[in-house]
């Protein structure tokens, strides 16, 4: 009889742990379901500069420096940044699907946690799992479920939501080790993005709210996240100006409003006038809002609350106005989750004409959210996997021509920007690629990131190497690189020959522009004895300048300041001086306007003053990198 009993009640339990196993991971698969494309993503933007971190590590000084030197706008992110990018490069290397997995694992990790602090706070296990899914959809998480390098975002998530949820456990159970663990993953937090300074904000706000006699405990928290900001604040001194400059102004509501918009309706959705986008966002914003008021009337002030999470964690990007990013909303979507999760639950349990007006707004937030992310995720992807097949082709083209100069023609914009303007062929250890001469026209008027000009070789060099036969020509586009170079120097025979207005010394297709006083190339620069000469292309208009630059050894300035006097086709400049102290230097010397539209002019560089070290009989004056005329 009890075996039968036991056995009778067997499937019963494995029907239970289903549901429950279901329960916890249907938000993750749903994530996974929507974000697929994450899985298969490679590197690109922002992800080669950390790529191209541990190649300065070589002891543990350098890592300590690696992990916790602020780097990227003063940031110090060690945790979801440097050791991120560290510790996988140096075990998976250049495979990014580790990476990509451990963000997914993570988010997966985020989402389970959300559904427990969900549920605990609204006491409904439905709600729970309804905020992970509202959270889930919000297009604001595609980017960070795509691109390594925002990876922040998601453990950031990590800290935010397990210090939350220990904080609730132990008002809950007054047990010490749970306060311990809030301290724990609160501290921890500072290690994956700056955003976690509003924790104590969050935690003063529930137990204001819910439980007055921990609210005191919380302001201790308030310490260090002072302290942190006095530290963050110093390291980003030098970005007053700029993208990540702070506004402290009359723009501070309308930047608010611009990331409430988004964290209710997307941007761009192809199918969405501004207008209807406008009617959407004030229809959801009237139901959460009016919902939260209805609830604090009847003393529920668990709305007020999550609409609380909101504005608090948004809070440090709204001063940013000069950088406002789709993605920073992920965070502060989070208590926009709860609430939606909240609201739906409490209109389910009413008539009719409430259960069909919140299914209606949940389905006119989730409809434009999920095709949003779609977009972004597949766009974004898609562009990883351009990125992917033009370094490795690129590696490919280094191993066939060893020695010679790649020149890439062909380039679209948005491969630039995922991938050449942040340098990625120097993560790998290629040097000596380019783009070829026109690329500039193709790139600049429609790319998102500021063009380099140092990457675009000129036209007279791109000749002389291709008749020197030191260059190899590849055409990007399609699923690899195809070698174009016999094509391409037919065609090129329409390139002006004329020298280039920028000229790099260092550069060994550059050589043939330099007069015969020039000593060999040391990395990436040449010396020169007390007079040097070089030939470049003429100023284009009126007002423009030439620009030296290069370094200069201390023993130089024994005497002083050192005088450089430089003349343009016999024409003297007024002399520059280099200071004691400027080891590297930059010199600028207004030109004459008769030189204005000259194909070409011959620049003489001299300085009275050289040095010889020993076993070296040659007379060293300066070592020059780039002269360049704008």
């Amino acid at each position: 009889m009890g075996t039968a009993g036991v056995a009778a009640g067997a499937p019963k339990t494995l029907t239970a742990r289903g549901v429950t196993l279901l329960y916890w991971l249907s938000p993750a698969l749903l994530c996974l379901i929507l974000y697929r494309e994450g899985i298969t993503a490679w590197f690109q933007t922002d992800d080669f500069a950390w790529l191209s971190l541990r190649r300065q590590v070589h002891n543990w000084r350098d890592l300590a420096t690696a992990l916790f030197a602020p780097m990227a706008q003063g940031t110090i992110r060690p945790w979801s940044e440097r050791g991120f990018f560290l510790l996988f490069e140096w075990l998976f290397g250049f495979d990014a699907l580790p990476f990509r997995i451990w963000a997914f694992l993570t988010q997966c990790v985020n989402l389970i946690l959300l559904a427990a602090i969900g549920r605990r706070l609204t006491g409904s296990p439905a709600a729970g799992w309804l905020a992970a899914g509202l959270w889930t959809v919000n297009a604001g998480l595609a980017l960070p479920m795509i691109c390594s390098s925002v990876y922040n975002q998601i453990l950031s998530g990590f800290f935010l939501l397990a210090a939350f949820w220990f904080l609730l456990r132990y008002i809950e159970s007054g047990r010490q080790r749970d306060n311990v663990g809030q301290w724990t993953m609160f501290l921890l937090g500072f290690g994956a993005l700056e955003v976690n300074v509003v924790y104590p904000a969050l935690a003063a706000a529930y137990t204001f709210l819910f439980a007055r006699k921990h609210f005191r405990g919380t302001l201790a928290m308030f310490v260090p996240a002072a302290g942190f900001i006095a530290i963050d604040r110093l390291a980003a001194s030098h970005h007053a100006v700029g993208p990540y400059a702070l506004h402290f102004d009359r723009a501070l509501p309308l930047t608010f409003l611009g990331y409430w918009r988004q964290a209710l309706v997307p941007d761009l959705v192809p199918w969405m006038d501004h207008a209807f986008a406008i009617s959407l966002v004030c229809a959801l914003s009237i139901a959460l809002i009016g919902f939260a008021a209805i609830r604090a009337i009847r003393r529920d002030f668990l709305p007020l609350f999550c609409l609380a999470w909101f504005a608090i964690v948004i809070a440090p990007f709204v001063p940013l106005r000069g950088h406002i990013t789709p993605y920073y909303v992920v965070l502060p979507a989070i208590g926009l989750a709860i609430l939606g999760a909240y609201a739906l639950i409490y209109a389910w349990r009413r008539g009719w004409l409430w259960k069909v007006t919140a299914c209606t707004l949940a389905l006119v937030y989730a409809a434009p959210m999920i095709d949003t992310g779609r977009r972004v995720s597949v766009w974004w992807a898609d562009q990883s996997l351009a990125a992917k097949r033009l370094v490795l082709g690129v590696a490919r083209a280094r191993e066939l021509h060893p020695g010679k100069v790649i020149l890439l023609d062909g380039l679209d914009p948005s491969t630039y920007d995922a991938a050449v303007s942040h340098r990625p062929f120097q993560v790998f250890g290629i040097s000596d690629v380019y783009l070829a001469p026109g690329s500039v026209d193709r790139i600049r008027p429609y790319s998102l990131n500021e063009w380099q000009p140092e990457l675009e070789l000129a036209a007279g060099p791109s000749l002389n190497g291709l008749r020197r036969e030191e260059i190899e020509v590849y055409l990007v586009g399609g699923p690899r690189l195809k070698n174009i170079t016999t094509a391409y120097e037919k065609a090129a025979a329409t390139l002006s020959p004329s020298p280039p207005r920028r000229v790099v010394v260092g550069m060994p297709l550059m050589a043939y522009l330099l007069g015969p006083e020039w000593y060999p190339v040391e990395s990436a620069h040449r010396w020169m004895p007390r007079r040097a000469t070089l030939r470049m292309g003429g100023p284009l208009a009126s007002g423009d300048k030439l620009y030296l630059e290069g370094a200069c050894p201390d023993a130089q300035f024994v005497q002083g300041p050192l005088p450089v006097r430089v003349t343009v086709d016999g024409i003297p400049l007024p002399e520059g001086r280099i200071m004691p102290g400027e080891s590297v230097f930059s010199l600028s010397f207004p030109l004459p306007n008769q030189l204005v539209g000259r194909a070409s002019v011959l620049v003489s560089v001299e300085s009275d003053r050289f040095f010889s070290v020993s076993k070296d009989i040659r007379e060293l004056s300066l070592a020059f990198g780039i002269f360049e005329i704008r």
